[in-house]
């Protein structure tokens, strides 16, 4: 009977043991996950490509050229062909020593180099830039990017196929957000001036990448971006952006606005940001 007893007595201990454990794993609470990219990071990725200087800079043909305001913090180099002919033109936009910094606040450091097939107007003429030990705002910069003028639409308007494929934005701490897009620009003033201030651009599209946290995320053009010339961000237009296991969110830029200023709604509740 004693032994009877010590054996039930051990079964009710380990059964108790059982339940208590049980009952802990079930109310342990999981610390929650804080994702690492912020909306900042996938409105960088999209503006690190706008290089408005460099296009402005390699926009010019034997007998018309863009206006361009030269820093002494950068050195343009034009590449003769061997065999003289003008075309196809190669450029290579160099930021020396320090990093140089644009009235934008944005600094640029390292090499970007541009090759442009014919004169950029021309209907067919391709553009293709690439980067070599480039660093926009601290951060380097990868990737090439494109633009093939696909010639007058059917509103008369110049316009053009942009391209950026195997980019790659890498933070001073190692960790990077990738990015690749196709969009359509239309340019829909300045197209009868040789000056940049008047240009404007309507652009739509979409792009996919990995972003910090090594999520899958999209951004589509839900309202055509408006970019000015000489404004870093588009002055108006709308994009959404959805992350694997998240909720989407939205960028509105504005009605005409030339400031880094935005509103961001996520789950039917916006705000103000600072881009």
């Amino acid at each position: 009977m004693k032994n009877l007893q010590k054996t039930t007595s051990a079964l009710f201990v380990v059964l108790a043991l059982i339940v208590l454990n049980s009952c802990n794993k079930e109310t342990k609470v999981s610390e929650p996950v804080i994702s690492k990219t912020t909306i900042t990071d996938y409105a960088n990725i999209i503006s690190s490509f706008a290089l408005e200087t460099e296009e402005e800079l390699t926009s010019t043909d034997v007998t018309n050229l863009k206006s361009a305001s030269l820093a002494s913090c950068f050195n343009v180099t034009v590449h003769a062909n061997a065999n003289g002919e003008f075309w196809p033109r190669t450029w290579t936009v160099e930021y020396p020593g320090g990093d140089c910094i644009f009235l934008s606040g944005n600094t640029k450091k390292g090499k970007i180099n541009v090759s442009l097939s014919a004169f950029w107007k021309n209907e067919g003429s391709l553009r293709t830039v690439t980067f070599e030990d480039y660093y926009f705002n601290g951060n380097k910069l990868e990737g090439t990017k494109t633009i093939l003028n696909n010639g007058l639409n059917e509103r008369g308007n110049l316009n053009f196929t942009k391209s950026v494929k195997d980019s790659k934005l890498t933070y001073t701490d190692g960790t990077s957000i990738t990015w690749a897009c196709e969009k359509y620009s239309e340019m829909i003033a300045g197209s009868t001036t040789f000056i940049f201030a008047d240009d404007i651009y309507s652009v739509t599209g979409a792009g996919s990448g990995v972003n910090l946290d090594g999520k899958k995320y999209t951004i589509n053009i839900t309202s055509p971006l408006i970019y000015n010339s000489g404004c870093f961000y588009p002055v108006s237009g709308i994009l959404e952006i959805n992350t694997d296991g998240q909720n989407s969110q939205t960028i509105d830029y504005g009605t005409g606005e030339c400031d880094n200023l935005a509103t961001l709604t996520v789950g039917g509740t916006s705000s103000e940001i600072t881009l």
